[in-house]
This record gives structure tokens, C-alpha cells and sequence, in this order.
């Protein structure tokens, strides 16, 4: 039997985190002041990730791995993956601010012995060539 998602939402890290040149994970689930944001469900398919950025350039790049714990230890996918850096896209009309988003397309099941692992939050592990400033949103479907 084919079973149907019944449900769809996003999750979100907290606000204007700062992505450096180095790779940091960033825990992301629900957050209070974002109503309509979800804790990551335990059995879902990850769509996309989307960041929303400041303080950056067109020809920046933001590179990420998505993982199941805080340390970034135990990747769900690979930073080596086409498609795992991308162009920084900026606004229209503005100089310093616009985006990236990345297609995942991968179902995900937590894992009750993967240490520093959280039910409900997954890691967005994520580098740019450029120090700026970032909104993260994790799209998925249960």
C-alpha cells in the first residue's frame, strides 16, 4: 500500500543566525515567534531549503549538508553533491540582501541512537564564502 502525506510544513532556525566561513550546524524546528513553523516530524520527505540572506554579494556562495545530529557527524546528505553550493541570488533592487535555495528530495527518519541528536529538529550545516547573516527554512511533507 502506498501511503499519501497528510500533512506539509516548514521549520525554521531562529532568526539571523550567522553563517561564517566555516561549517556550523544549525538546530532547526519549530520557533514560538514563528506561528506557522512545525518541529521536524520523526518520518517526513525534506523537500528544500531555503535561506533568506543579508550582508552578502552576488557572487557569494553558501554550501550545506544537512545532518541528523548537532555536531554534524552524521550527515543525511553530502556537502560533495551537485547541487550542495549555490549562488547567492540577490533581490531585485537591493545590493545586500537576497538568497539560495537548495532542492533535498530525501526522506528522513530519526534515530533514537544517533548521539546529540534531537526528536523534532534537524541540522542545516552550512559554510559561505563570505561571512553574512541568514534566515534558514527547512520545507517538508509527512
Amino acid at each position: 500500500m502506498i501511503k499519501q502525506f497528510s500533512s506539509y510544513g516548514y521549520s525554521v532556525s531562529t532568526a539571523d543566525v550567522a553563517i561564517g566561513t566555516g561549517y556550523t550546524a544549525f538546530p532547526i524546528t519549530a520557533l514560538a515567534a514563528n506561528q506557522k513553523s512545525f518541529t521536524v516530524p520523526d518520518d517526513c520527505f525534506l523537500e528544500s531549503v531555503e535561506f533568506e540572506l543579508s550582508s552578502i554579494a552576488a557572487s557569494d556562495t553558501v554550501t550545506l549538508f544537512i545532518a541528523r545530529d548537532s555536531a554534524g557527524l552524521v550527515p543525511i546528505t553530502s556537502d560533495a553533491l551537485s547541487g550542495a553550493t549555490q549562488t547567492v541570488t540577490l533581490s531585485v533592487g537591493a545590493s545586500t540582501t537576497g538568497g539560495v535555495s537548495f532542492t533535498i528530495n530525501k526522506d528522513y527518519h530519526f534515530d533514537t541512537v544517533v548521539g546529540n541528536a534531537t526528536s523534532g529538529t534537524i541540522y542545516v550545516c552550512a559554510k559561505a564564502n563570505a561571512a553574512c547573516v541568514a534566515n534558514i527554512r527547512l520545507n517538508w511533507r509527512a
